[in-house]
């Protein structure tokens, strides 16, 4: 039998064993594999998802290329290596910023109209979401700034960093035409959804029925595939669950403020999940006492798992009674690890994504401030089983930089 006559079914098994690289170059052997895997998602094939590390570049510099390299683990310690570099990408990256990734997706954004793209790498498609000009409604100074109202104040912006400090992340629940996004927004990051093509945002769930707290901000959301709805956490551990139209509201978990939150020496920076059904809070805290504010470190990665109310009962009387809802740490993850950033949550089992160590939380760039190109260079790895921090790469101090994030490449 000749190689281009290989039945299908052949070929989705031998995918589901190589790299995305790897299924690349298996594309370009011959005609009816180019026609079978560039339908692969329809056909049911699946490669290993090896995760990669969009590195940051100067925003001074041209940026129609992107730079990702891949993870390895040698003598028991993890390093990026392989350098995935794509280039002429014209429009697709130029000028624009990275905010998110999903399933083989960058969210992309530009500085001047606020215009959100999906945009992947591999494949070159691009998806339009609506100007987030449609939620700020701006009011220009005669300096060329913003004046944004909040809280009762108002607020002035330079329109160059507008988009550097006013937007923080953005949240995919899938890229298809029902595919709905989350962009946590704003000074007191609020939350906005919009689905894939629509003309306009539309505000989120609010936290003012829920919280008096004037401080109380969203920090991350995720996405739960099973029930499809959004999940949200709070710099108060707040977790508020809606759906895919940002209704039927549900309050998950109440406040548990952390009096460390927000120190003079450290700052803790909140993510969220569902790993194996079980809703997960990792709390990373950064170390910002180093003699440069700007460069800030991971120094630990706490992870927890949500138990729902629990009703007690007194032992004198059973009509008296409590409920309480709690996060109990979690020391292990088992054969998978997390990763955290700019990009969404996710989290990868260490033999389907070959190049991971497991029971780890890898870490990639944070903002600790809200100073427009003001990042801190920290991407490593947090292992549970020792309490070890690693630093892929080392950290220091940039300016006019985009964060690098994880990325998990895919035909999608």
């Amino acid at each position: 039998m000749a190689w281009s006559n290989l039945p299908i079914d052949i070929l989705c098994c031998i995918s589901s064993h190589l790299s995305i690289v790897d299924l690349v170059r298996l594309s370009v052997v011959c005609t009816s594999w180019s026609f079978t895997l560039t339908n692969y998602a329809l056909l049911g094939f699946h490669c290993c998802p090896s995760p990669w590390l969009l590195l940051s570049y100067d925003v001074e510099e041209a940026s129609d290329t992107l730079s990702f390299r891949e993870l390895t683990i040698e003598r028991e310690e993890a390093v990026i290596s392989v350098n995935r570099c794509f280039s002429s990408l014209g429009s697709h990256t130029y000028g624009r910023r990275y905010f998110g990734s999903k399933d083989g997706w960058l969210v992309t954004l530009d500085k001047t109209d606020l215009q959100p793209r999906l945009f992947n790498p591999i494949t070159k498609v691009e998806i339009s979401l609506p100007s987030l000009f449609t939620l700020i409604n701006p009011q220009y100074a005669p300096d060329g700034s913003i004046r944004i109202s909040c809280t009762g104040f108002f607020f002035y912006i330079m329109i160059d960093d507008l988009r550097d400090t006013y937007i923080h992340k953005f949240i995919i629940s899938s890229n298809d035409s029902s595919g709905i996004v989350v962009v946590i927004y704003g000074i007191t990051k609020q939350l906005a959804l919009a689905r894939l093509e629509d003309p306009t945002w539309v505000l989120g769930p609010q936290l003012s029925p829920y919280s008096t707290e004037d401080k109380q901000q969203f920090e991350d959301v995720c996405y739960h595939e099973e029930n499809q709805r959004f999940y949200a956490i709070t710099n108060f551990s707040m977790v508020l669950a809606f759906d895919l139209n940002g209704q039927n509201v549900e309050l998950i978990c109440p406040n548990m403020p952390n009096p460390n939150h927000r120190t003079r020496n450290f700052y803790h920076i909140y993510y969220i999940t569902f790993l194996l059904g079980t809703l997960l809070r990792m709390e990373r805290v950064i170390d910002t006492t180093s003699d440069s504010y700007y460069n800030a470190t991971t120094r630990a990665i706490f992870v927890s798992k949500f138990v729902p109310t629990v009703v007690t009962s007194s032992s004198t009387s059973s009509s008296s009674s409590s409920s309480y809802s709690q996060w109990i740490p979690v020391n292990e993850l088992g054969e998978y690890s997390l990763f955290v950033g700019y990009n969404q949550t996710f989290s990868l089992h260490h033999k389907a994504a070959i190049g991971i160590k497991p029971n780890c939380i890898y870490f990639a760039d944070h903002s600790s401030n809200m100073l427009a190109g003001y990042f801190d260079c920290d991407v490593g790895l947090f292992d549970l089983y020792n309490d070890h921090i690693q630093h892929i790469l080392h950290p220091y101090p940039r300016t006019k930089c985009l964060p690098s994030i994880w990325f998990t490449p895919s035909f999608s």
